[in-house]
């Protein structure tokens, strides 16, 4: 693993991850079918690994001229890494 090939493997870890965020979670306020503190880890890994995809993204858009597989990876890896800080935001208890 290299920081070229990690927005990828980023992308496909977070694929099992938003399932569990989707399918574990339940609905807003009620109870989770996966514990709360399970989901809340699986949100910030995600987050984290999302984040530093997106990182090394950009890396790499800066050194090469206009790479479309590198700008849809990075753009990814934004989504994702926002969509699980909106998860983790969302059942975080208070």
């Amino acid at each position: 693993m290299n920081r070229h090939n990690f927005p990828t493997i980023a992308l496909l870890v977070s694929v099992p991850l938003l399932l569990v965020m989707i399918f574990g979670g339940g609905p807003p306020g009620g109870a989770t079918r996966v514990p709360l503190l399970a989901l809340l880890l699986v949100a910030e890994f995600g987050l984290i690994i999302n984040a530093i995809g997106a990182w090394f993204g950009v890396l790499a858009v800066r050194s090469r001229p206009r790479p479309r597989g590198a700008l849809l990876r990075l753009a990814a890896n934004l989504l994702l890494a926002l969509d699980f800080g909106a998860n983790l935001l969302a059942f975080w208890p208070g």
